[in-house]
């Protein structure tokens, strides 16, 4: 066991306490926050130190309480945002070559999925996101040219906690939740939204000239929807669509058809007979050349089955099941909100945002094919809503110009 294991128990211990009304920092709480910063930079391939601060659950206990209480403090904010942003990093881009194909490594890179799973249920508090959005305006409130590098790093700093929170998979099987429940998914969505985070991502979108932003922004649009379709946004509305009634309806009287018929099936007879008889079956011989002979009765000659005593294959249970792709209705208000927030990007950011992330991505020679999926699926996406809300096609008229289909089919041939 590393030595630095038991240094990482005691600076967590040292950072501070909670008196049930707020939390109370030590005075070198922020030391202890740069030297966990300093054993994460150093941690090996086997990210011992980011599950062993996983299994110790600092993120929920400590640092999603301890954000609000000292945001106002310029130097413990940058170092806690800091800090949030490293332990919530994606697993994949832990792994530079993809995830691994060893059983050990395989075991590391699901238990690091899970602790992020646990961290993205900490961040449904709406404090955590109230405290940022004051940090995120004040930076966004300094004009572009003015604006400092501390400033631009916060900015960046804070839009990448949104898309690392956002980007955490979902876990059906732990949270067992049904269509129309509201998942961790969507209960991180509503914070966002009442926190009015939502709103300044609209602002950063909307705006030339905060095109060094468009990408962060872009992604956190497209984890927003990731278990949404178009047609479920554009039928959602304040009473109930004629399709989800028509839905519903299907459902409950195909559950009813499955209780009657589980309660209409016989039940099988206290005592089998075992004197069914022997019979000869004419026209159809036997390896013997005579007519067959068969000890059970039938009754039909087609129901005799020859496979009954033969032993089946076993199956191999060791192939990688393929994920498939989740979509879900989620909550009806979290449906609602994420509906007028895509009519509100499609009226006053979209055909900007698509302009710039589409120049930025041509500037950027080294930029990858991941980078312009963000854009080829916004484009999909938010055309195929246009479409279905019946809105006008002036609001998509930048995916229809030559320059962006050129760019499309450039992107699709190679």
């Amino acid at each position: 066991m590393s030595v630095l294991l038991a240094d990482i128990d005691a600076t967590c211990a040292a950072l501070g306490y909670s008196d049930g009304q707020r939390y109370q920092a030590e005075p070198d709480a922020i030391q202890g926050l740069k030297h966990l910063i300093w054993i994460l930079r150093r941690d090996h391939d086997n990210h011992e130190y980011r599950r062993h601060l996983g299994h110790a659950k600092v993120l929920q206990t400590d640092l999603v309480y301890m954000l609000p209480e000292y945001v106002n403090d310029e130097e413990f904010a940058d170092v806690l945002i800091r800090l949030l942003v490293i332990l919530t990093n994606p697993t994949l881009l832990l792994y530079r070559d993809g995830p691994p194909k060893d059983n050990h490594g395989r075991k590391v890179f699901m238990e690091l999925i899970d602790i992020l799973q646990g961290y993205k249920s900490a961040f449904t508090r709406d404090k955590i996101w109230a405290a940022l959005f004051g940090k995120l305006k004040t930076s966004l409130e300094v004009d572009w040219a003015l604006r400092s590098e501390e400033q631009s790093l916060l900015i960046e700093r804070i839009l990448v906690l949104i898309r690392n929170v956002l980007q955490v998979p979902a876990n059906p099987e732990a949270e067992c939740r049904a269509d129309n429940d509201a998942s961790v998914h969507d209960q991180v969505i509503w914070a966002l939204h009442q926190s009015g985070i939502l709103d300044l991502v609209l602002f950063v979108i909307s705006s030339p000239d905060e095109h060094q932003f468009h990408l962060h922004c872009l992604e956190i649009l497209c984890l927003l929807y990731r278990e949404q379709t178009a047609e479920n946004l554009a039928d959602a509305s304040l009473q109930r669509s004629v399709s989800e009634k028509q839905r519903d309806e299907q459902e409950l009287l195909a559950a009813r058809r499955r209780e009657k018929q589980r309660t209409s099936t016989k039940p099988p007879p206290g005592r089998h007979s075992r004197f069914g008889g022997t019979y000869v079956i004419r026209n159809l011989k036997s390896v013997s050349d005579r007519d067959i002979i068969c000890h059970q009765p039938l009754e039909r000659v087609t129901s005799i089955d020859f496979d009954r005593e033969k032993q089946q294959q076993k199956r191999s249970f060791r192939h990688i099941r393929e994920e498939a792709q989740v979509t879900r209705r989620s909550a009806f208000s979290v449906r609602l909100c994420l509906r007028e927030y895509c009519i509100e990007v499609l009226r006053s950011a979209y055909n900007t945002l698509v302009r710039q992330v589409r120049r930025v991505l041509e500037r950027n020679t080294g930029g990858t094919s991941h980078d312009d999926s963000y854009l080829l699926w916004a484009i999909r996406f938010f055309m195929e809503f246009n479409r279905l809300s019946d809105m006008k096609l002036e609001l998509v008229s930048e995916s229809l110009s030559v320059q962006c289909f050129h760019w499309v089919l450039t992107r699709m041939q190679h």
